[in-house]
């Protein structure tokens, strides 16, 4: 079977094309040059009392003459340092040249403790006549401290919160889901300009939330913002007068939770508005002290995410009047109720300012669940753990898009990235799931406006461990008019829509099938921590069987991405099915006769098996 290669205008580029060799190549031999940590540790998020190994790498274009770790526990008043030890060097063949691995071992350390550490390579030089070292520091090849990436762990003796675990997540960008009972939208013309979605709006939905089964729901930005999407803020503190008042909120969270619903705010901590307070007293003088907030090429030029000037970079480093800022604000919300944050553009703070994130928001509220958008490969993603609880799975969304949207991988492609990826990342380490959000094309759109092929990636998204997390509208097949990446085209906002409210009753199909696949998330919470069995596959005719082991059980999943329906054997198992086999995921009655299941066409068929005794 041959794949064709995806249309450019419909292309994904979540991970900047990393995936390119071309892009992904130059990109890889650029982060392996120099001197680099990456934050790797041994435990990933240590405990009191437990002892840490660090991990460091130097390419062979540098003459190291030793390298070194330099950690304080009172926040640089005094610091301790120790050598690092090296290790045994690798080659490498895309740098072309050897990397040398070094080991140093932290000392056990007490319950509460917050330690900063940096880690440093000298090298032999000559200045002036006489032999003197020169430093450099990892990862940002700085030859000072003061300009020097800054690492810390925090030795809570907090865990995941058990809440998470077994969470289902609705993704609401406010302004385009509902304006409230009785209220028209302001405008659904112009999908760059507010369409008139409030918070009264979300609290009228809850119990539709609630039906649909989801256990949380995680709102895209409400605090003050110019803008209809809120990822440019203007004050944290205060909720963007379009979308209601402080008492809308509290209401909101109130009769959330009254439900059982978690209420999840999306949190911009790289960068602010140009409406900011801070950035206009900046503005005024390069001696006023809101000038320390910010990043600057040379005042009054700032800097700007992406280039951006409406969007200026915060300064998060250690002790700035931001970065303490931020932790107020993040208090502020937990102290109203809030129970989780996402994380926006994780990558841009610094990994030391994530650990103290965490322990910020765990001294307000131990069970505050945090993720973060970390659109980087694998290793990147997980060296934030201790950081925050997880990162977005935008690895299985690709995987899940490229699979069943597009389908330009072949299904043993899939399976291998199932096994691979199962195995790569810790069961303690979040990863929600999703097929589509605010900054890429609807599934729908991408599969072409099939529905068949969006329910069996939902059926997938609910099988997989990570928490799924799926995007306001979907029950109701809300698409788009164009892609995003059309060259008539005005970027993210295409898929955008306003929710289609007057389709639902037309779609109950897909709302009847998210309320089976959380019933069926509640029946075998075990999934989070399944071991998976592939058992057969046959890329020919684009259909795969695995065994999925739960301690309450078995489950037996058949894959048939064909468009033709098939008879499948089942493998034994040492499992009894005579008594019947009904799909759990939809609930209904499927056809299994002399060992062999019938599988409709473009279907995930699943069942529960009883081991013979």
């Amino acid at each position: 079977m041959t794949f064709s290669k995806i249309p450019e205008y419909l292309s994904d580029h979540t991970f900047g094309d990393l995936d390119d060799l071309s892009v992904g190549a130059p990109f890889l031999r650029e982060r392996l040059r120099g001197v680099h940590h990456f934050g790797r540790k041994t435990p990933l998020v240590p405990k009191p009392g437990e002892a840490v190994t660090l991990y460091a790498y130097s390419s062979s274009d540098l003459p190291v003459k030793d390298l070194w770790l330099r950690f304080s526990i009172n926040d640089w008043r005094d610091y301790t340092e120790i050598p690092f030890e090296p290790a045994e060097p690798a080659w490498d063949t895309l740098l072309w040249g050897w990397i040398n691995e070094w080991r140093a071992q932290l000392p056990a350390q007490p319950a509460g403790t917050f330690l900063r550490y940096q880690v440093y390579a000298r090298l032999p030089g000559i200045k002036i006549g006489a032999l003197e070292d020169k430093l450099l520091y990892a990862d940002s090849q700085s030859a000072q401290s003061s300009a020097a990436d800054q690492f810390a762990i925090w030795y809570g003796e907090d865990g995941l919160p058990e809440w998470s675990r077994s969470a289902r997540i609705y993704q609401i960008s406010v302004d385009r889901f509902s304006p409230g009972e009785g209220r028209e939208w302001l405008q659904q013309e112009n999908l760059t300009r507010p369409f008139g979605g409030t918070l009264r709006g979300v609290i009228d939905k809850l119990a539709y939330i609630r039906d649909l089964g989801f256990s949380a729901l995680w709102l895209t930005p409400i605090f003050a913002s110019p803008s209809h999407h809120g990822y440019d803020t203007s004050d944290y503190l205060r909720i963007e007068p379009r979308f209601g008042t402080l008492a809308d909120f509290d209401e909101l969270v109130s009769k959330a939770h009254a439900l059982g619903l978690r209420v999840i705010l999306d949190f911009v901590a790289n960068h602010v508005s140009d409406q900011h307070p801070a950035l206009r007293e900046a503005l005024k003088a390069e001696s006023s002290p809101f000038t320390a907030w910010f990043q600057w090429d040379k005042w009054p030029e700032y800097k700007g995410y992406f280039n951006i000037p409406s969007m200026p970079e915060l300064n998060l480093t250690q002790g700035s009047p931001a970065r303490e800022h931020l932790f107020e604000a993040a208090r502020f919300w937990l102290r109203r109720g809030v129970d989780g944050y996402r994380l926006d553009y994780a990558i841009g703070p610094g990994l030391d300012f994530w650990v103290e994130f965490r322990r910020v928001c765990r001294e307000v509220n131990p069970e505050v669940w945090t993720f973060g958008e970390i659109t980087r490969p694998a290793d990147q993603q997980l060296s934030f753990a201790g950081g925050m609880d997880g990162t977005l799975d935008f690895l299985s969304c690709q995987a899940l898009r490229e699979t069943f949207a597009f389908r330009s991988k072949p299904v043993s492609w899939f399976a291998g990235f199932v096994q691979a990826s199962q195995a790569y990342f810790p069961r303690e380490f979040s990863r929600p799931a999703f097929l589509d959000n605010h900054d890429m094309n609807r599934f729908l759109f991408a599969a072409g406006g099939s529905l068949r092929r969006l329910k069996l990636a939902l059926s997938w998204l609910y099988l997989l461990p990570g928490q799924p997390l799926v995007y306001f509208g979907t029950e109701s097949a809300l698409s788009q008019t164009m892609s995003i990446h059309d060259p008539d085209a005005i970027g993210f906002d295409q898929s955008r829509l306003p929710m289609n409210w007057d389709d639902i009753p037309a779609r109950c199909d897909l709302a009847r099938l998210l309320r089976g696949l959380s019933a069926f998330r509640e029946i075998f919470p075990g999934l989070v921590d399944a071991q998976w069995q592939l058992c057969a596959l046959d890329d020919e005719h684009e259909t795969a069987i695995w065994g999925i082991h739960l301690a309450e059980g078995a489950l037996i999943a058949v894959l048939n991405r064909s468009d033709r329906a098939c008879s499948l054997p089942v493998p034994n198992l040492d499992l009894d099915l005579a008594g019947g086999v009904v799909d759990l995921l939809t609930g209904e009655q499927a056809s299994f006769r002399s060992g062999q299941a019938q599988v409709p066409a473009e279907s995930l068929l699943v069942f529960s098996a009883v081991r013979n005794t």
